[in-house]
């Protein structure tokens, strides 16, 4: 049971009581926690910040303040080693054990303009006992000097000061004090009112969107690192350029393309994907640059040589023909730089429509981003050099955070990549039951929502369909937010910043949409699923 007083703080940190600037104060502390009773708070190094005449801001604080229910509150401040008072100067002198001489506030004036300061003070706190005149008293303690022997001046009566032959009845000195005047009681609503102004605990959390756009920013400045490839490959016609998942190959794609343009080549930029070519030709829009899927290429090129339908669909083996044809038939058409991205998507075959699609066999540039995961992919480098492609590497994921690259090493073998991304916030495994998916995916979107994370940095992939549906019934809000809902495979060789996987049985016929799917996040990846399906995707079944 605690019989002492209640201390703010409750322990001295040691930094404080090894201060040896703070010894006096370290002393008068312990002897109030010695000599007075549970009825007492007392509250230690209290600063505040308050404001001049003028609307200036000062510091303000006081060494100790000491309150009781019934006796009201005590200003107090501390002073150490010999004290002297000049009053022609109006200063005042402290002096060390060692003789050195130090200025110091008046600290008759520092108690009293803290007395007053903490009754303003206390008096905007809820439920403050406004009607009541509490006793409000300051006074100073000398902790090392032989007591005065009478007044010290008007302002400075014998009363208020505490020294060193006082300090073994400190705890009557403080009710003495307090005594005297008919003011009214404090109360326990005022020693809390004290307690909120002086001792409020907060606690002031760190969105994890804040967190997320920190580990974002250090990856959009590492992302361009990769360009320096760029300068040494500007001399070869033909490169294939070969990295895992976040090394920046798509980036590093649309730079080549746009510096191959702005020389003053007819360049085109191609991958398999509608939706990656939609999102590149995003970024690149007002820029030299053409941008098409393939299957749009070839539908595209057919129908400007006046050899395509409009309506004809495209065909693995029919659109690189018509290509090839179209090309043939309107020599025109041909590009002067052609720069692939996701060459591992493209048939064989196709290289052959893609070559046949250059200006000149021998000075038009081909160039080739693949990723270089073998377990998925295969081995492309021998199949690119077979169109005299020259290989290049890159070796370091500069778009993931290190723990989102460290889930997706389970689906990759080949070529050894090194994460240079900040560690960031590990991955989240969500276990549920397939029933409880679609439900605990939209919680977690809107609970990721509401920790300052824009929707629009947000995706949810599945290779679910039916759940895909339900989740755009489900997060309808989110989605006019910006908040997209895609499945794996069409996210192919695109990213977010946020990205929510609906692991279910599907992702599970192919490796290749593990793979994607994991890498898709920069920052943060959050995967719902049946434990079975987390574990295999977490490699330990």
């Amino acid at each position: 049971m605690t019989t002492g007083p209640r201390m703010w703080p409750q322990v001295l940190p040691t930094q404080v009581r090894e201060d040896r600037y703070r010894k006096a104060e370290v002393r008068v502390y312990d002897l109030l926690r010695e000599q007075l009773d549970a009825g007492w708070t007392v509250f230690y190094s209290r600063p505040w910040l308050g404001l001049t005449p003028t609307g200036g801001e000062k510091d303000g604080e006081c060494d100790f303040v000491i309150v009781h229910p019934k006796h009201g509150y005590l200003a107090i401040e501390v002073k150490g080693g010999g004290i002297t008072y000049d009053p022609a100067t109006d200063s005042w002198w402290s002096t060390d054990r060692d003789k050195y001489r130090h200025s110091i506030k008046n600290p008759v004036d520092q108690a009293r303009r803290a007395k007053y300061e903490l009754l303003e003070r206390a008096k905007r706190q809820r439920n403050w006992p406004a009607a009541r005149f509490v006793r409000a008293r300051h006074a100073v303690i000398f902790p090392d000097t032989e007591s005065p022997p009478r007044n010290l001046g008007a302002d400075k009566p014998r009363e208020l000061f505490c020294c060193r032959s006082d300090l073994s009845k400190l705890g009557a000195w403080v009710l003495t004090r307090l005594s005297g005047g008919q003011e009214d009681e404090l109360g326990s609503e005022g020693v809390q009112a004290f307690e909120r102004l002086l001792a409020a605990p907060f606690t002031l959390r760190v969105p994890l969107g804040h967190m997320l756009t920190d580990d974002e920013q250090q990856i959009q400045c590492l992302t361009p690192q990769q360009f320096h490839i760029l300068d040494s490959i500007a001399h070869l016609p033909r490169v294939a350029i070969g990295g895992g998942a976040g090394t920046g190959k798509t980036i590093v794609a649309m730079e080549d393309a746009l510096r191959l343009a702005e020389a003053g080549s007819r360049t085109l930029l191609t991958c398999l994907s509608d939706e990656l070519a939609a999102d590149l030709r995003g970024h690149l829009c007002d820029k030299p640059v053409e941008v098409m899927s393939f299957p749009r290429l070839c539908t595209q090129m057919g129908l400007q040589a006046g050899i395509a339908n409009a309506s004809a669909a495209f065909s693995s083996d029919g659109g690189p023909e018509l290509l090839l044809d179209a090309v043939t038939q309107e020599p025109s058409l041909r590009f002067d730089a052609i720069v692939v991205d996701e060459a591992q998507d493209f048939k064989p075959h196709w290289w052959v429509a893609l070559d046949s699609a250059l200006t000149d066999a021998t000075s038009s540039r081909l160039h080739a981003f693949y990723d270089t995961n073998q377990r998925v992919y295969g081995e492309l480098t021998g199949q690119l050099a077979s169109f005299a492609m020259i290989p290049v590497r890159l070796s370091r994921n500069l778009r993931n955070t290190r723990a989102i690259h460290s889930a997706t090493t389970h689906f990759y073998t080949g070529l050894p990549v090194i994460a240079d991304g900040p560690d960031g916030v590990e991955v989240q495994w969500v276990e549920c039951s397939t029933e409880e998916v679609a439900k605990t995916v939209a919680n977690l979107a809107q609970d990721l929502c509401r920790q300052a994370i824009n929707p629009g940095e947000v995706v949810i992939l599945s290779e679910d369909f039916r759940l895909l549906q339900q989740l755009q019934e489900k997060i309808k809000g989110l989605l006019d937010r910006g908040l997209a809902v895609s499945s794996v495979r069409n996210f192919k060789g695109l990213e977010r910043k946020v990205v929510i996987l609906a692991a279910t049985k599907e992702l599970a016929d192919e490796v290749e949409l593990a793979y994607v799917a994991l890498s898709r996040a920069r920052v943060l990846l959050s995967v719902v699923g049946e434990p079975v399906i987390l574990s295999w995707l977490q490699g330990r079944t």
